[in-house]
């Protein structure tokens, strides 16, 4: 008697055990289960499009496709069904259902025949071009052809990142900074134990039996509170003097913090008189504003509709480039308190994303970015203006196009009171 195990979903749906007597190969244990059960045959020719592979083990060792002829064994037979993901790593025994059923049933030692149409085995790679492969391939070409589309069936995702033309700022600065998110924002943990990094598309492993394995973190939080002591009112002085924009100290005079070039004490931009040079918005984000300080919150300025002109894109005319400014207000203070309200005050943040766009006149075009954090401990009655300068590329064919920013809240710790401002942009609104 010869024993072939179904694992998985494979069991629960066709039985976990069957008997079987004078199989001479694994292919036959497999044609057999096919002929029987014509539902597992059309299940194993699909299971690729759903990303379904399988492992073939006899012995405790995974089989491939040239050793499915091979003698039978004493060991039972097992069929596992798998997650193929991003095609796993090279050596894996993980085989394709269609290949199962090609090797036990439409091969006959020296080639493979794949008889019913439109397996669909990957992009490219059709039953036609295998059967057209496959007339002159031995076992050993069979194994190449059917190992190789395993490898086709799920490549790794490329991941879109937006690239800025030209040489115009493309700037990523740091997160808020602390000592936990919970006390002062810190975007960065450290823990000991298993580590598990993978990248996107890659192979999702099914666990069996007991494993030791790492995890990825999405989310902590950290609330503190204790009774015991007098409650500390601020964790540093509260000042304009605690503001910094990604990790630098933010001055007075126009200085690169994190890669871009920032400065407060900025004059508020009261009217838009000269609609070419600069453009008022107001656009608030906050309590009791159409949008709050918090993650996912956008504007977009659109200043070519309604009655104001919009700003115009235009490069300097000693150097071709030119560089764009845009101020930010933050009104009743930047602060966020260490548990709920009432509680130590510690820093608060915000961290925004500006990307500059050529609108009109042709595509929009993306000529600049800057990924900021805003962060500091500021008391209420302490309003204050800021601003960033960009640079901006020479793009052709695209002079005095229109130009619009967008503002985009990344993540953001403050208080409930608080309210930050895109309050203008425009050329030459900072002062060096």
């Amino acid at each position: 008697m010869q024993l072939v195990l179904l694992g998985g979903e494979l069991g629960e749906k066709y039985g976990k055990q069957h008997e079987y007597y004078n199989l001479r190969t694994p292919a036959d244990a497999i044609k057999l289960l096919c002929i029987n059960y014509p539902k597992l045959k059309q299940e194993l020719c699909e299971a690729h499009k759903n990303g379904v592979g399988y492992k073939v083990i006899q012995g405790g060792a995974s089989m491939g496709y040239d050793e499915l002829r091979l003698p039978f064994g004493s060991k039972p037979l097992l069929v596992v069904p798998v997650i193929t993901g991003s095609g796993g790593r090279e050596g894996m025994q993980i085989l394709l259902g269609v290949g199962l059923v090609a090797t036990a049933i439409f091969t006959g030692g020296t080639s493979i025949a794949f008889g019913a149409a439109g397996f669909g085995l990957a992009s490219g790679v059709t039953a036609t071009t295998a059967l057209s492969l496959s007339i002159a391939a031995g076992n050993i070409g069979l194994a190449l052809i059917l190992g190789g589309t395993a490898q086709l069936l799920s490549p790794v995702p490329t991941i879109n990142n937006p690239r800025i033309r030209g040489e115009g700022t493309n700037v990523r600065g740091e997160g808020p900074q602390g000592i936990t998110r919970g006390g002062t924002g810190n975007q960065s943990y450290a823990f000991s134990g298993p580590a598990n990094t993978v990248g996107t598309g890659q192979t999702l492993p099914v666990i069996y039996g007991r494993v030791i394995t790492g995890g990825h973190l999405l989310a902590a939080n950290l609330e503190v509170s204790d009774d015991s002591d007098p409650l500390k009112l601020v964790t540093q002085v509260p000042g304009l003097n605690t503001l910094t924009i990604n990790s630098d100290k933010l001055k007075r005079e126009l200085k690169a913090c994190g890669g871009l070039d920032s400065k407060k004490d900025v004059d508020p931009i009261k009217s838009s008189n000269l609609p070419n040079k600069k453009q008022k918005i107001s656009k608030i984000f906050g309590k009791n504003q159409d949008q709050k300080i918090e993650s996912g919150a956008e504007h977009t300025t659109d200043t070519g509709q309604s009655d104001r002109p919009q700003l115009s894109y235009k490069k300097d005319k000693k150097d071709g480039r030119k560089t764009l400014d845009i101020i930010f207000s933050v009104n009743n203070g930047l602060y966020d308190y260490v548990a709920a309200e009432g509680t130590t005050k510690i820093d608060g943040f915000i961290t925004y994303k500006i990307t500059v766009t050529i609108t009109r006149g042709g595509p929009d075009l993306d000529v600049a970015s800057a990924q900021v954090t805003l962060q500091g401990l500021v008391n209420e009655s302490d309003n204050f203006t800021y601003g960033h300068r960009m640079e901006m590329p020479t793009v052709s064919n695209r002079q005095n196009d229109g130009m619009d920013i967008t503002v985009e809240i990344i993540d953001a710790a403050v208080h409930d009171d608080a309210t930050f401002e895109l309050q203008s942009y425009g050329y030459n609104l900072l002062k060096d």
